[in-house]
């Protein structure tokens, strides 16, 4: 039986639902409608089933936030092999976690950076690991790099999904750096860059933050003894 919208209201055949069904549903609840769009209720309307179905795989919204963030892992992780240049790996991987929450910025906003112990969050942490190890870092050392790296570009990341979410879905927020100061001249050098403070693009300074980054840790690298 059809709807209109398109949508049908048949209900799922026993056994169709599952955990991926829910989640990949869930990603396109947040896409499409924001971070206040996932509800049980809405879940069970999209999926053709119930509230009380969903709740029978996740036992609260959290639940089904820890997995849309390792969906999100898998998503920046297909296809991914490492580069011949570890550092070249690490900008890889930090590009695909950047357009990640590009493509999914409700998502990235609301969970990228959580700690899911998922099969793809392994697959991510590994795979950083991988690249500081051919670098020349060990043991604590390596953890270190990882965890720095981890953090600051999950972060920026997901700040930048916040502020796409706020600029679509329609909440106040000042994320453009335009200043009109009553006096200019007491403000040199932002009167002199307002016009590229108020346009600049904000992938452009996440691939600078990452050329910084990067310029630092092959410094570092450098003096590293190498097996």
């Amino acid at each position: 039986m059809a709807v209109a919208g398109g949508r049908s209201t048949k209900r799922l055949q026993r056994g169709t639902l599952s955990r991926g069904l829910i989640v990949g549903t869930a990603l396109r609840i947040l896409d499409e409608d924001g971070p206040d769009a996932l509800t049980f209720q809405r879940l069970g309307k999209e999926l053709s089933s119930s509230a009380t179905a969903v709740y029978r795989y996740f036992a609260s919204r959290d639940h089904i936030m820890v997995a849309v963030a390792d969906e999100l892992d898998r998503i920046s992780l297909e296809g991914y092999e490492p580069h011949e240049s570890w550092a070249e790996s690490l900008r890889d991987l930090a590009t695909r976690a950047w357009n990640t929450a590009l493509d999914h910025p409700a998502a990235a906003a609301l969970c990228m950076g959580r700690v899911t112990r998922g099969v793809h969050e392994l697959r991510a942490v590994d795979a950083v690991l991988e690249a500081f190890h051919r670098g020349g870092w060990r043991g604590r050392a390596a953890v270190l790099h990882y965890q720095a790296f981890s953090n600051f570009i999950l972060a920026v990341a997901s700040n930048n999904a916040w502020r796409l979410v706020n600029q679509r879905f329609g909440a106040e927020v000042n994320w453009v750096q335009e200043y009109q100061p009553a006096d200019p001249d007491a403000y040199p050098y932002a009167e002199a860059a307002k016009e590229h403070l108020r346009s600049i693009d904000m992938t452009d300074v996440f691939h600078r933050q990452t050329d910084l980054l990067l310029a630092a840790l092959e410094a570092e690298a450098a003096t590293l003894p190498h097996d």
